[in-house]
């Protein structure tokens, strides 16, 4: 007789579970193709070629899901690749496998900080210096991303602690210097001293701005302090420090007018709108030609120039000496097609200011640019330019397009390359190079000095001349 199938028991269940178990957990050779993909991932890397590296360790993570140290690894090619939304998959990921680690939040956080969200990489970052209070890479995060956040007293806390623990660097010392004359101007001496006595790059400034700290000090008047450190925050380009003290000076003094102006270019060079700083700045202090020039620079930065005018026009009137003044006046006219009341105004600047070579460099470029008057009177203003700064690219660049203008090929290319030979990613002096190019039907060439142009200005004035000269080309 047959025997029939019998039920499987229990045990048997169980004895089947235990041998897939040991089958799952046992030494096993890896997926083919695995070796092959880490190589292909390590060739790949070495060349710089994150995208290919990232391709190639999500292959091989998704081969071997179950291996968190391979998931965590192709999370961290992601971020180089620059596919943050997945780096942070992938990193959740590996975490879910084997449990956050400092190191999976700091990856986390840099991933976020990739994609642009600044709170979740701090909150990462967070969590993993709980675990690393003094691991300098993550502090030196932290305190970058809270000053870029604002929060310039936690920035400031996490310097000093890079400081006691020992990484004493020129950077570390000037940015806490910075912070601090921002923030707490009676406590900055001592740490501006400090960066000014280490010789480095920032010593300089940390000195010009102690002096000035300290002659600010002296007068015993809070809003002004706070009002003298925003206006060397604005000299040094530190726009959102600068913004800070300045903000502090004029809730200190709500009558502080050049605070006012101040303020308002500090958060027109961060994007934002200054206007009603500039505005409340005219309201305290009509006659001021700064508060004036100011806010028809605010305009002009706009692109509109007509509302830039009025304002200039005052300030001239304030202070009719300044060739500033006049010069920007000029810019404002060229800029709505006026070449007429532009190129008085910019000569009004060169009379004033005979000897600055970048207001003769402005006249220059004035007729070059506008292929105005350009034997007469701009090949003598752009000579005068380079003669008075031997080494400037934009005065070498300008002689030589006046030169090419007026027919003089082979020296106007020297001047050309000469200015290129002074600053090699000068997108004028290439955009000028193709234009020659261009009148010598050297279509191939004036193709690659062209395109250098507008690689190296994409989004500016250079880089929209050069692309509508490459539509030109044959």
């Amino acid at each position: 007789m047959t025997e029939r199938p019998r039920p499987t028991t229990n045990v048997g269940l169980r004895l089947i579970a235990l041998l897939t178990a040991l089958t799952l957990l046992g030494p096993q050779a890896a997926p083919v193709g695995i070796a092959e993909l880490l190589r292909h991932a390590d060739a790949t890397t070495a060349q710089q070629d994150y995208a290919a590296a990232a391709d190639a360790l999500a292959e091989a993570a998704r081969r071997l899901p179950y291996d968190a140290k391979l998931v965590q690894r192709a999370g961290l090619a992601e971020i180089s690749a620059g596919r943050f939304d997945s780096a942070i998959a992938r990193l959740q990921s590996a975490a879910a496998l084997s449990g956050w680690t400092p190191g999976l939040r700091v990856a986390v956080g840099d991933a976020y900080l990739g994609k642009g969200d600044r709170a979740a990489a701090i909150a990462h970052w967070e969590e993993a210096l709980a675990e690393l209070p003094s691991e300098d890479a993550l502090l030196a995060r932290l305190a970058s991303a809270y000053e870029a956040d604002g929060q310039f007293t936690r920035a400031a806390e996490m310097l000093n602690r890079r400081l006691q623990a020992g990484r004493r660097e020129p950077a570390v010392l000037y940015r806490l210097a910075l912070i601090t004359a921002a923030t707490a101007p009676a406590e900055a001496i001592a740490p501006l001293t400090v960066a000014a006595e280490v010789p480095s790059d920032f010593a300089t400034a940390a000195r010009k701005l102690r002096s000035a700290l300290q002659e600010a000090q002296a007068q015993g008047i809070p809003a002004y302090t706070f009002g003298r450190v925003g206006y060397e925050l604005v000299q040094l380009q530190e726009w959102a420090l600068a913004e800070h003290a300045l903000a502090q000076a004029v809730t200190l003094d709500p009558t502080y007018a050049d605070a006012y102006a101040y303020l308002g270019l500090a958060q027109d060079s961060q994007g934002r709108d200054g206007q009603a700083s500039y505005e409340r700045a005219v309201q305290l202090a009509p006659q001021s030609p700064l508060i004036h020039y100011l806010f028809g620079l605010h305009y002009r930065r706009r692109g509109e120039s007509a509302k830039a005018l009025p304002y200039l026009q005052t300030a001239q009137r304030l202070d009719p000496q300044n060739p500033a003044i006049a010069a920007e006046i000029g810019g404002a006219y060229a800029a709505q097609g006026d070449l007429v009341n532009a190129e008085v105004a910019f000569t009004r600047a060169v009379e004033l200011a005979p000897n600055d070579a970048k207001f003769w460099l402005l006249l220059a470029r004035f007729y070059v640019d506008n292929e105005f008057k350009v034997a007469e009177l701009g090949l003598p203003a752009a000579r005068q330019a380079a003669g008075l700064d031997e080494n400037s690219a934009l005065a070498a660049d300008a002689h030589g397009y006046a030169l090419i203008v007026t027919g003089d090929f082979v020296n106007g290319r020297k001047q050309l390359e000469r200015a290129l030979a002074l600053d090699p990613s000068l997108p004028s002096a290439y955009y000028h190079l193709g234009r020659l190019y261009q009148i010598q039907n050297k279509a191939d060439e004036a193709r690659a000095a062209l395109s250098h142009a507008l690689a190296l200005d994409p989004q500016g004035p250079v880089g929209r001349l050069a692309l509508q000269a490459l539509a030109l080309l044959p």
